[in-house]
């Protein structure tokens, strides 16, 4: 639990009890900044209230239903209203003391349709669950027709990695930059990640010039692989085993004249490494590290005799920029 969580919960505990009912809106990582939100349940509810909004921006929203049923259960908040950004929007998830539930799901908003139109629904849900809450409990059940999911879950979405980077080739290679594009999609569950992705790369080896001659190599990638991951507060960790299918454009010369081309395929199996960093809900940076091992191996001959040799193993570093659709 985060230090801000643990400050929340010892400032609300500690103030005294209310005779009138308390909503305590938290303003978890990812949502918008809805700054009339507290005024306009204010006026929307039909008896008095308190609405108190808290600023908890390293809050996993995901993660946040526990610590809300225990502000509800210490008497610090009547009901605590939090949002979770998922696909094209937000859901707006309530903890409270009403009969058979803790958590409910009170409404999803668009985010396309702005900051106040949202606080005017958010409101207008929020002064209408109070209502049934106070209502006699008969009443509670016909009035909220509402699933009730032990712990908010993000829908599946889709993810674009750029990425730049360096890779460290063996024998006369040796550092090549490198550009590609992963697509994937990711399915989250309790923090963890599970994505299966494609990508392509392309990395130009340039001139590369060895005892016997010259030579110039295009190397262009297709991989496949299936990243699990952890999140970490706004930080993510991963592991993405992969398989690399490589097509080598090579065109050499020896010093004496010679030359020739040829165009090899080169699978690899590898595994990244790496960590990511969120900007926001739905952009991320990181670096990742990866080790690609060859299936094959492969030299450049020119008449019998070795220009280039591809060698069996290579690094690579490179930092990524990723992009949830």
């Amino acid at each position: 639990m985060g230090a801000r969580l643990m400050a929340l919960l010892v400032v609300l505990a500690a103030q005294r009890a209310w005779a009138e009912p308390r909503i305590l809106i938290v303003e978890t990582r990812g949502t918008p900044a809805l700054p009339t939100l507290a005024s306009q349940v204010e006026m929307h509810a039909a008896r008095a209230v308190t609405v108190d909004v808290r600023q908890a921006a390293d809050l996993d929203p995901l993660t946040f239903p526990d610590a809300a049923a225990g502000l509800v259960a210490s008497g610090a908040a009547t009901i605590v209203v939090w949002m979770a950004p998922v696909d094209r929007g937000y859901l707006v998830f309530a903890a409270g003391g009403w009969p058979g539930r803790a958590l409910i799901e009170l409404v999803r908003v668009p985010s396309d349709i702005g900051p106040a139109e949202i606080e005017r629904t958010v409101a207008l849900k929020i002064a209408g669950l109070l209502d049934a809450m106070l209502a006699p409990r008969a009443e509670l059940p016909a009035v909220l027709h509402i699933a009730n999911p032990a712990r908010p879950q993000p829908p599946a979405a889709w993810r674009v990695h750029v990425e730049g980077g360096v890779v460290h080739e063996p024998h006369e290679r040796g550092l090549d930059g490198r550009v590609g594009i992963t697509v994937g999609r990711t399915w989250s569950r309790d923090g963890w990640l599970v994505a299966p992705s494609a990508g392509a790369h392309w990395q130009p080896s340039g001139g590369i010039d060895s005892e016997p001659g010259h030579a110039s190599i295009t190397e262009v990638d297709a991989s496949v692989g299936c990243e699990l991951g952890r999140e970490l507060g706004a930080w993510s960790v991963f592991a993405r085993p992969r398989f690399v299918a490589g097509i080598l454009f090579a065109r050499g010369a020896t010093d004496d004249g010679r030359s020739g081309a040829v165009t090899l395929f080169a699978p690899y199996a590898g595994l990244e490494a790496g960590a990511r960093y969120g900007l926001s809900n739905v952009v991320a940076i990181g670096v990742v590290l990866g080790l690609d091992g060859a299936l094959h191996h492969h030299q450049l001959l020119i008449d019998g005799q070795p220009i280039v040799d591809i060698g069996h193993v290579r690094q690579h570093v490179g930092l990524t920029l990723t992009v949830s659709l």
